[in-house]
């Protein structure tokens, strides 16, 4: 295995390894209790390659040139459009096949004419080929556990304190909230809200979703 110089990639027939870190999940059947969270994995993604890296990948394995790569994928993207807009699959040789989806905005009672408007593009979706699975077959993994964030509501506010401690900040908003809890957005804005409505945070008045402790919480 060795590391390209140019795209920091690293290339090769070397089992490929993929790194993961500990997150919260929810347990699936209960209602979402803090108490009722699991832990679970997500992928931390390595850097982005893009067709300028292939470029030159391409260059080093075979007879092309990275401008040959580049120039062939510029009109690619084009046709690719053009074939999945007039409804076609498109195969990408031995990755896989790319197609498009439709759907009504709104359900039909039976027998009721569906019309041209009524109809709107869903999403693309990729089924992989068999190459492409014998690759990702080979694929270890490594996982990092010591990112996991608090888990219930004792460490949790103990994070809090943690972060409000002798003035070291001096309000939150939801982004470093979720941060700090390690949950989505949509359940730390849930977990904020239900803070201020039980008195232990406040909403900051004319600032753009910024929080504060209420007297004698969280260090305060």
């Amino acid at each position: 295995m060795k590391r390209n110089p140019q795209t920091k990639i690293v290339v090769g027939d070397t089992a490929p390894v993929m790194k993961c870190r500990a997150i919260r999940r929810r347990k699936m059947g209960y209602e979402p209790d803090m108490d009722e969270w699991g832990v679970g994995v997500a992928l931390v993604p390595n850097e982005k390659i893009d067709i300028k890296d292939m470029g030159a990948i391409s260059q080093q394995r075979c007879t092309v040139t990275q401008a040959d790569v580049q120039a062939a994928w510029s009109v690619m993207e084009v046709i690719i459009a053009e074939a999945l807009a007039n409804g076609h699959h498109v195969e990408l040789g031995q990755l896989g096949t790319l197609s498009l989806g439709v759907r009504t905005k709104e359900l039909k009672e039976p027998g009721e004419k569906i019309r041209a408007t009524d109809v709107e593009l869903g999403s693309v979706s990729f089924k992989p080929g068999v190459f492409l699975q014998k690759q990702l077959r080979r694929v270890t993994f490594k996982v990092d556990n010591d990112c996991l964030e608090p888990t219930d509501t004792a460490s949790l506010a103990d994070a809090l304190y943690d972060y409000f401690a002798d003035g070291a900040h001096e309000a939150i908003n939801v982004k470093q909230f979720t941060r700090l809890c390690g949950y989505k957005e949509t359940r730390a804005r849930k977990l904020m809200k239900s803070y201020v409505a039980d008195g232990l945070m406040e909403h900051i008045p004319y600032s753009r979703g910024y929080y504060r402790p209420t007297k004698g919480n969280f260090g305060w």
